[in-house]
């Protein structure tokens, strides 16, 4: 039997693991080995319940099948999605690699970064003669920014150029690293050398963005050079900045090649190539023949994007009545899968059902001009039927098919030659999943119970349990979970200012808030027109905190105190009917205090104020701009602000704009100074002071606490 491969890694349409599946593909072949990869296709990087479903295509991996497996280590969002898998490949005792990372047990494969590096560094030290560089690399404890500086130190050394740890900046890898060192630039912080490195390409696109913008000439005033040459993803490839960016193509698929060399056997081969990409980022000009494959590629991309949408694909599926008739329409529309040879729909045979079995599963074999009658098969016998029938080795795609917390089993998609699946395939897979639970649901002889059911347990506008559902649910829970209560109130009149829909559309807001926050962990409940209930684990005690940022900056930003009140209150115990008179008696307070403010002169127009210092706390308007709006005196306005709100107006400004940093804290990967800027402030040491004041925490305690 031909020997055969396991690959683990995530988002295979991404370019950079293309890359390292062209290269672990096309060292399988010349070995005649069989490659079989096992992928998700979102990757979401949140804890997203509905898309991270689809990880559980990792637990149906049976190490004993293989004779090795390769760990793409930097695809994932968290490598502890695959921990369970990792233990069970450790259990095995196979050959076990991991690519560009570490895992216990496994021997370890990295691309020459150092070296990479060093030539990059020469190419502006000989060609261009510079001797004025700067270097912004990723994170201090980053051993991919270590080893990539140390390149950079090499060329300085070899060439007699004194390296000064000055000249290096520290970022996170991402866009908004080189933007905040660009802005230092612009504004005279630091001086501009003759040229800037960037160890990868995304701190590259950030930079030149920014100095760009500025009106700054480059490469006429600053070089910029950037590495990996990533790409194939939208706006990540270096086609969509300007300037065209001067970088140095990763060898990820020489990481493939040694991985399975460091599996079967044999000497890596010597990869001589010139990886140099020249761009306009330097004075060497674009490279026609590189900037032709990059414009090749995206237009075959775009190409196989606009065949995908203008297919009546998903009707097709849609009008299918049987299983036989829906296999029967995805051969019809084979020519999606561009250039793959078959296609393997395997269901778990209990798709049709409530729950997924996983055990046996149904194959319907699939390509241009038929597809097979199903076959029964044990994922524990073989990962893929027919993988034996082949005179030439294979490379296997094995992909989720999950509608949302459903699992239907998967696809594998069949390349004789080594290729892979790109973006669009992401589309098709959607498709497939929408279109099989539409089959599932009409085929369902309790299909209208069903409804029924669906109907008495979940509230129609938001999705969320009923009450009745609700307790049930909190009753089974026991007593290591809390329960925190939102209460909308809605001042009278509302309709005749805001629109009759006024009270529906802050509603359906509400609950959408509610939902970016929970997990699969929180359990959330509307119990009556204006009530949100929602179960936490006691443990997560940062949750009451996400949830008042996110409801402050996603609601209570777009809707001020005229429209809506917003009443919380938690509860250590279980007990619902105790809450909801809690959280009720609450509510009633804050009308009160807000029927009080409405009596006052001038409430109107402080509470416009008031109003855009909530939704723009990065321009906040001048004490001296609003008492000359009010035709007042500072003094006076100071003192009439205090009356209506108790607080005062500065203090006010300082709590928004605090307010507004928590939740960029919580909810983006912005960087502090990027937090500080959009949050009004020119000086991040100052928006730090001001920020534990408020908080009691300095804004990287801050992250750290509400994102453990």
């Amino acid at each position: 039997m031909r020997r055969r491969i396991a690959v683990i890694t995530a988002r295979a349409d991404a370019s950079e693991q293309r890359d390292i599946l062209y290269g672990i593909s096309e060292a399988a072949f010349r070995k005649d080995t069989d490659v079989v990869v096992y992928s998700n296709i979102y990757n979401h990087w949140q804890d997203d319940n509905l898309l991270n479903y689809e990880n559980i295509i990792y637990s149906l991996i049976e190490p004993d099948l293989f004779d090795g497996v390769i760990v793409t280590a930097e695809a994932f969002r968290d490598i502890k999605i695959i921990n369970d898998t990792i233990d069970k490949i450790r259990a095995a005792k196979i050959p076990a690699i991991v690519i560009d990372g570490e895992l216990d047990g496994f021997k370890s494969v990295y691309s020459d970064d150092e070296t990479d590096l060093e030539k990059m560094t020469e190419h502006l030290i000989t060609v261009h003669g510079f001797t004025d560089i700067d270097i912004l690399t990723g994170s201090r404890d980053s051993a991919a920014s270590q080893k990539r500086l140390n390149g950079c130190k090499r060329a300085f050394v070899k060439h007699g150029i004194s390296f000064d740890n000055i000249r290096v900046y520290y970022g996170n890898f991402w866009n908004d690293s080189g933007e905040e060192l660009a802005r230092r630039y612009l504004s005279g912080e630091i001086p501009r050398p003759q040229a800037v490195i960037c160890t990868n390409d995304f701190m590259a696109f950030g930079l030149c963005d920014v100095l760009s913008e500025a009106g700054v000439d480059i490469p006429g005033e600053l070089t910029v050079t950037g590495y990996d040459l990533t790409g194939g993803d939208h706006t990540a490839g270096r086609i969509y900045h300007y300037p065209l960016l001067t970088t140095y193509r990763r060898n990820r698929r020489k990481m493939g090649r040694d991985a399975v060399d460091a599996i079967l056997g044999g000497s890596p081969i010597q990869d001589n190539s010139d990886r140099f990409v020249s761009g306009n980022t330097c004075s060497c000009g674009v490279c026609r023949l590189h900037l032709l494959d990059e414009l090749v590629a995206e237009k075959i991309d775009q190409y196989h994007t606009i065949m995908s949408t203008v297919a009546q694909f998903s009707g097709r599926l849609t009008t299918s009545r049987t299983l036989e008739e829906y296999t029967g329409a995805v051969s019809e529309f084979f020519y999606l899968l561009h250039g793959a040879d078959r296609l393997f729909l395997c269901l778990d045979s209990a798709w049709n059902s409530e729950r997924f079995n996983g055990g046996e599963f149904l194959c319907c074999a699939i390509d241009n001009e038929y597809s097979e009658p199903p076959i029964k098969f044990s994922s524990g016998e073989t990962p893929v039927p027919f993988i034996t029938e082949h005179d030439s080795p294979a490379i296997f795609y094995v992909n989720p098919v999950c509608f949302q917390t459903r699992l239907y089993g998967y696809t594998v998609l069949e390349y004789n030659r080594p290729a892979s699946y790109d973006f669009s395939f992401r589309d098709w897979n959607k498709t497939v999943a929408d279109t099989l639970e539409f089959l599932r649901m009409k085929n369902d002889i309790h299909y209208l119970t069903q409804c029924q059911r669906q109907s008495a347990l979940y509230d129609s506008l938001t999705g969320f349990y009923n009450l009745c559902e609700f307790e049930s649910i909190v009753e089974e829970a026991g007593h290591n979970f809390c329960i925190q209560a939102v209460r909308l109130s809605f001042p009278d009149g509302g309709e005749y200012l805001f629109g009759e829909n006024h009270r529906s559309d802050i509603i359906a807001e509400t609950a959408s808030a509610i939902k970016r926050v929970c997990t699969k962990h929180e359990i959330c409940c509307r119990t009556d027109d204006n009530t949100f209930l929602i179960l936490f684990k006691r443990e997560n005690g940062m949750f009451p905190e996400k949830l008042k940022i996110s409801l402050h900056n996603e609601v209570y930003s777009r809707h001020d105190e005229r429209q809506v009140i917003i009443t919380y209150h938690s509860s250590d115990n279980t007990l619902v009917g105790e809450l909801r008179s809690a959280v009720l008696l609450n509510a009633e307070h804050d009308v009160g205090l807000i029927s009080e403010r409405r009596r006052l002169p001038h409430y109107n127009e402080l509470a416009d104020i008031r109003n855009r210092i909530i939704s723009m706390p990065n321009k906040m308007p001048k004490l001296s701009e609003v008492s000359r709006k009010m035709c007042v005196s500072e003094g006076h306005f100071r003192l009439i602000y205090r009356q209506c709100f108790d607080v005062s107006y500065n203090r006010d400004c300082i709590n928004s704009r605090v307010m507004k940093a928590c939740y960029l804290l919580y909810s983006t990967a912005m960087s502090i100074y990027a937090t500080a800027v959009s949050c009004g402030y020119d000086d991040e040491k100052f928006f730090s002071r001001q920020f534990r004041q408020v908080t009691g925490f300095s804004p990287a305690e801050y992250r750290k606490k509400i994102l453990q």
